[in-house]
């Protein structure tokens, strides 16, 4: 209409009937100027009615050769991109040569360039060979790590870039709370909505800052249901608002960041509102009303494949492609014929069934993610260097971040790992597939040398039962088993779970062998191996999680993964043990070190320098320097004469700073990392809280008991109620402190003193921060073993958890050599240096349950490492566990659990504080700060009293030390 005005405006205008402004000369050259032509509309107007048509689908092909002549796959697949004129290919199964080879054949032989594309979920190794095994998306999701989600994103796009790929079928976006889904399980990011929709983002952040598209499926949400797509059509269950709630939650939060595509699932969900019959890939409902116009996605819509179970029987190949087209999908993927499939469109296109518009909106949305890619400007083809783009070391790296960080200790029943103590001749490795042996497994039992026998095992789905029954009887005289469980997800199979010929095989072991069972797939296989003592969800079998849950196992490495899932009757989502490097493992990559804070193998262990058979976990490697200037200019201010720092991860130290001197004279000693500090208050955690739990675990005593079974001058108004569990909690009634050393001497005298003071408050009902509670906590020690108080935990807390400098100075022995000076008390005549600072523990003659343990820094990391390593043995992990948790004594209380301060955000522990963390505070400038989330420990150690205790400015600097070691976690 408009250039018909204009036409007649002109005509009247040559007549002279209707001037019109002509323009001016400044005008004239923008006006003259060719309008710009978007190389999409430009591609678009080109297309015939078939070729548009053709560009709808994808076909897929092996990226390997298979057949011959016309039978040949990949001759096969460049006829259907001449004849078909195919919008894009996916590839799968092959090597990333035979990718390479492929691509550029495919793309000579297409008019319009081909997006090719690729199932790529755990990196490109998922489909091809020769990549980097980066992992699966739940190995993800145990880490809980975006950064990882990312990391791994990007490693992917890197690679698939390089051999030409420009689309990621990947992440899933699906929420797999059914355990019984026999086709999403490992391949999804967990079974929380907002970890799946954390995760998810960040994995299609790394696809995109590559370039590359990334795709979230299977939409609407393909977690909870119990049977296969590619077999028949699943119904997801729920109302609305519980599809809202989980199922949708992902896609909608990657759509608001940005996601470019998304995949249909072949689902039935009636929630929805639409008919039980009718997959939600032929629903106009679900991907117009509920993606597009609820959710807000502009991004490209791909069907599942069209030839799967779950769509194909439901109409004829044609009518199913013009189906979709019309329900809102742009892509059509994997259609049983494709020449068949266009042609159809091209029926109902012509027939007026479809839209022109709506097949021009389809194929514009194709052709620009094709301009996106660089296809239609000439790019995204093939890098002639691509073989150098594969496993990077910067890949490998994230590799084996994940490998390192996601397999979860379920189960350690008797904490029989690390392995060791059952001879390697009485211990016999089972390899267990689910179908065939498909040769996974070598790594792992590789790793195990030295620990395990030489026989191994290897069952499977197709075994015939007498080699079930003989293999069964050869484990009779074994007295450790450690089962190498491969169960995968498998498309076209529609189960998931151990074969039922190998039950007979798990009937046959004992109550009396100890069992350990890593799944290198599904993690709920321990629900059908109750029998099993240890249980490791591993997730996928790389190379790298082999070899590393294989170093965990004999002590070498860690575990300190959470599970991403629910397992019903075994383990909620979240749970997961701590595992962490032997003792003997760490001494001696303590003893590699050299100890200078300036050295360059120094910085090398602060930034995760490789150590023995296992990569280390990392801090970012300026924390060593930071916390360094952090320390330095707290000497220069006067806060302490000096410091030791000392940071570990997953139980290995990682970062060592020491700073200052032993005094603030010119010619004082330098601080060393093996200088002992008076540990004040973290005697309670360090020695007596342990003491006590130990005796519990034994049965020697019990957290209940009155105090009085232990103490029997405990007597008076109250005291009957009053149990070692109060006093572990400070909150028995106890004053805090009482001035025992100005009238009294020796220990019996002073625990005689505590026993006899009155309640202040009724037992339970108020915390007060005793050291009264645990003088007598000693005294009970004492009687309930028998030993001096100084000797039981020399022999069971510090010798047993690698604590070689820790140790009490009793006043009648010689003082702590090199120790680092504390108050200046004219009592004492003068400086305090190697004697108990803490009057009442000086005057108990330097041992008490409150105060007078010396030590390094590298003692009282050793004792927090094991405390997040479950207590190697010296404690349960039960018992560790509640007494890391409230002691729920006093209602409303959460600082306190037995023995251990519960960490908060906003104090001397940090601005931010991860829940579970504990720890405790000495008053001559110590602390110890274990965090379970972050698999941290910190040590500070200080001499702050020196030369006198009016001095708090230790409290800024402590803050400061942890909120620099929190920031610096990778």
């Amino acid at each position: 209409i408009v250039a018909a005005m204009r036409c007649f405006v002109l005509a009247l205008a040559a007549v002279g009937t209707f001037p019109i402004a002509q323009p001016s000369v400044a005008q004239q050259p923008v006006a003259q100027q060719p309008v710009a032509q978007d190389p999409v509309e430009t591609w678009l107007a080109r297309l015939t009615l078939e070729q548009k048509a053709g560009q709808l689908f994808m076909s897929w092909s092996l990226s390997r050769s298979e057949g011959t002549g016309e039978a040949n796959n990949h001759a096969r697949m460049r006829r259907w991109v001449r004849e078909a004129e195919l919008g894009g290919v996916i590839l799968s199964l092959g090597t990333v040569a035979d990718a390479a080879a492929l691509v550029p054949q495919l793309q000579q032989e297409a008019k319009v360039p081909l997006l090719l594309a690729g199932d790529f979920e755990g990196g490109v190794w998922f489909r091809l060979d020769g990549a980097t095994q980066l992992g699966n998306q739940m190995l993800v999701g145990a880490t809980r790590s975006e950064r990882l989600a990312e990391a791994m994103g990007r490693a992917t796009a890197r690679e698939a870039k390089a051999l030409g790929f420009h689309w990621v079928f990947a992440p899933v976006l699906d929420v797999n709370s059914n355990p019984q889904n026999p086709i999403i399980n490992v391949r999804s990011f967990g079974g929380d909505p907002d970890l799946v929709a954390r995760l998810g983002s960040a994995f299609a952040r790394g696809v995109r800052s590559e370039g590359l598209i990334a795709c979230g499926k299977h939409f609407p949400g393909h977690g909870d249901v119990d049977s296969d797509s590619h077999l028949r059509m699943p119904t997801v269950p729920g109302d609305g608002e519980r599809l809202r709630r989980v199922e949708l939650y992902p896609f909608g939060v990657a759509a608001r960041q940005g996601l470019e595509s998304v995949m249909t699932g072949h689902l039935a969900v009636p929630g929805l509102g639409e008919a039980a019959d009718v997959p939600a890939t032929l629903s106009r409902r679900i991907l117009h009303d509920v993606l597009r116009d609820e959710l807000g996605f502009t991004g490209l819509v791909v069907t599942d494949a069209l030839e799967m179970g779950g769509v194909k029987d439901a109409f004829p190949p044609g009518e199913v492609a013009v189906r979709a087209l019309l329900a809102g999908a742009d892509v059509l993927l994997m259609p049983p014929d494709p020449l068949l499939a266009r042609a159809a469109v091209v029926d109902a296109v012509q027939s007026g069934r479809v839209p022109m518009a709506r097949l021009d909106d389809a194929v514009r949305r194709i052709l620009t993610m094709k301009q996106r890619v660089g296809l239609l400007a000439g790019g995204g083809q093939l890098d002639p260097a691509w073989r150098s783009r594969m496993r990077t070391p910067a890949s490998e790296a994230v590799g084996d971040e994940l490998a390192t960080q996601g397999p979860v200790l379920v189960r350690d029943r008797g904490q029989i790992l690390p392995l060791g103590e059952v001879g390697a001749a009485d211990t016999v490795v089972v390899q267990v597939f689910d179908k065939r042996d498909d040769q996974a497994g070598r790594q792992f039992v590789d790793g195990l040398r030295g620990v395990v026998g030489p026989i191994v095992h290897t069952v499977h789905g197709g075994t015939e039962p007498a080699g079930i029954a003989q293999v069964a009887a050869s484990l009779q005289s074994a007295k450790r088993i450690v089962l190498a469980l491969h169960v995968k997800v498998r498309e076209y199979d529609g189960t998931l779970g151990l074969p039922p010929v190998l039950r007979p095989l798990f009937a046959a072991l004992r109550d009396d062998q100890e069992v350990v069972a890593v799944s290198f797939g599904s993690p709920y296989l321990v629900a059908q191996l109750p029998m099993v003592d240890t249980f490791v969800a591993a997730f996928v079998a790389t190379d790298k999680t082999e070899r590393h849950v294989a170093a965990a196992l004999r002590g070498r490495g860690w575990l300190v993964g959470k599970l991403p899932v629910a397992i019903p009757g075994v383990a909620a989502a979240g749970h997961g043990l701590h595992l962490y490097p032997s003792q003997a493992c760490v001494d001696e990559r303590l003893s590699a070190v050299v100890v200078k804070k300036d050295d360059a193998a120094e910085r090398a262990n602060a930034a995760g320098a490789p150590h023995g058979d296992v990569p280390m976990h990392t801090l970012d490697a300026e924390l060593t320097p930071q916390l360094t200037a952090l320390l330095e200019h707290a000497v220069a201010d006067g806060a302490f004469p000096g410091a030791v720092c000392l940071v570990a991860r997953h139980g290995v130290p990682l970062v060592r700073v020491a700073v200052g001197k032993l005094d603030y004279s010119a010619d004082a000693a330098p601080v060393s990392l093996g200088t002992p500090f008076d540990l004040a208050s973290l005697t309670k955690v360090c020695a007596t809280t342990p003491a006590v739990l130990h005796l519990c675990a034994t049965g020697q005593m019990s957290l209940d008991d009155p105090v009085a079974r232990w103490v029997p001058e405990f007597v008076g108004t109250g005291k009957a109620a009053v149990t070692i569990r109060h006093l572990l909690g400070h909150c028995s009634g106890l004053p805090a402190y009482e001035r025992y050393y100005r009238t009294l001497t020796g220990a019996p005298a002073i625990v005689a003193a505590a026993a006899a003071e009155g309640l202040m408050t009724e037992p339970g009902s108020s915390v007060t921060y005793s050291d009264l509670g645990f003088v007598l906590l000693m005294a009970a020690v004492e009687r309930c073993s028998g030993q001096p108080f100084a000797e039981f935990v020399q022999e069971r807390v510090f010798t047993p958890l690698g604590m070689p400098g820790a140790a009490f100075a009793p006043t009648s022995g010689s003082p702590r050599t090199g120790a680092a000076p504390s108050e200046h008390d004219d009592r004492r005549g003068g400086i305090v240096q190697g004697r108990v600072h803490d009057e009442n523990a000086f005057a108990m003659g330097g041992v008490s349950g409150h105060a007078g343990l010396f030590a390094t820094a590298h003692d009282v990391l050793a004792f927090g490492c094991a405390m997040l390593a479950g207590g190697r043995g010296v404690v349960p992990r039960d018992l560790l566990a509640t007494a890391t948790q409230p002691v729920g004594l006093v209602a409303g209380d959460t600082t306190r659990g037995l023995g251990f301060q519960l960490l908060q955000s906003g104090t001397w522990a940090g601005s931010t504080v991860s829940p579970g963390t504990f720890g405790h505070t000495g008053f001559t400038g110590t602390s110890l700060v274990c965090d379970p989330d972050l698999g941290t420990v910190t040590v500070l150690l200080t001499n702050r009293v020196h030369p006198t205790r009016v001095n708090n400015k230790i409290q800024a600097v402590r803050r400061a030390v942890h909120d620099l070691v929190r920031g610096s976690v990778r």
